[in-house]
């Protein structure tokens, strides 16, 4: 496959479908697209860097494992997953969330449509004579686009991609409300995930950072310190509020009396989940402490 020039910040997806024009297999049937260049066939979402789906492109673009890394960490909403780095592996080993590529995504409120900066898709429309979708509009609940300060579009035909471009929905999507909160998410998620992209070891760095700061860092967690957890869980959601809360996580949103404790599912190395833990416990954490972390305080 002929893979056109990639756009700086462009989605890998958004490469994909440009290729899909480029090679002029429009005319062909998804499926067949996808069996032509031996890539399984797969939905494409926003906000899954970790599938194995979207490693099979990575690795058709380049059989450079350095570049791969690249690809994902500047073409995808990769960054934040650094934060749940596991204990031994660098940043350029991270390449699967050990999930299930249909179940990434479950417990998570978040808008996971495909979203674009209506600015952004006129503007490079008459430039380039084609919009792209950029990696940082699809970040963990972005809503508002960094370079221009105006509403993220979306639609709900945007699930997955099917091989369109932002201008394409230009005169159908819906521009994203924002609470109070999210505006404040904002300026975390865009100055987070562009400084763990330009420094990868700093998502670690805000690790221990968060640790030393729950007074965590001294010795091993045990069971039988849950009591201290659920204070934090407590003072969590009391300082957060169950609006940000039920945004990020389908948990807080429900009617279920006992909510997943954070910190706990985080922190204490007992998690029963599979895989790595999904990025938002993390950044839930971080934008919780956004105040009172030394290396979040340029926000």
């Amino acid at each position: 496959m002929r893979f056109p020039t990639l756009m700086p910040g462009e989605h890998i997806y958004s490469a994909l479908t440009r290729a899909r024009f480029v090679n002029a297999d429009m005319h062909i049937s998804e499926r067949r697209f996808f069996e032509i260049y031996s890539l399984p066939f797969h939905w494409l979402r926003s906000q899954t860097p970790l599938c194995s789906n979207l490693n099979a492109v990575i690795g058709i673009m380049t059989s450079n494992t350095d570049t791969q890394f690249l690809l994902r960490l500047k073409h995808t909403p990769f960054s934040p997953w650094l934060l749940s780095l596991p204990k031994g592996l660098q940043p350029s080993e991270l390449t699967s969330s050990g999930h299930r590529n249909n179940l990434e995504e479950n417990p998570y409120s978040i808008d996971k449509r495909w979203k674009f900066c209506p600015r952004c898709a006129s503007d490079e429309r008459k430039r380039l004579g084609f919009s792209y979708w950029h990696s940082n509009h699809q970040l963990l609940g972005a809503r508002v686009c960094p370079n221009h300060d105006v509403a993220l579009c979306s639609h709900d035909e945007l699930r997955y991609l099917n091989f369109t471009l932002p201008h394409h929905w230009l005169n159908k999507a819906e521009a994203l409300s924002c609470e109070q909160w999210q505006l404040e998410w904002q300026v975390f998620i865009y100055a987070l995930s562009a400084r763990i992209q330009t420094e990868p070891s700093f998502a670690q760095t805000l690790v221990m950072e968060v640790k030393k700061h729950l007074n965590l860092n001294h010795r091993a967690i045990k069971r039988s310190d849950k009591p201290y957890f659920d204070q934090l869980s407590e003072q969590m959601q009391n300082e957060l509020g169950n609006a940000c809360l039920s945004g990020l996580f389908v948990d807080y949103a429900s009617d279920k009396h006992r909510k997943v404790n954070i910190p706990w599912v985080t922190l204490s190395g007992y998690s029963q989940a599979n895989g790595i833990r999904h990025p938002l416990y993390w950044l839930a954490i971080l934008f919780w402490l956004r105040h009172k972390i030394p290396g979040l305080r340029y926000e």
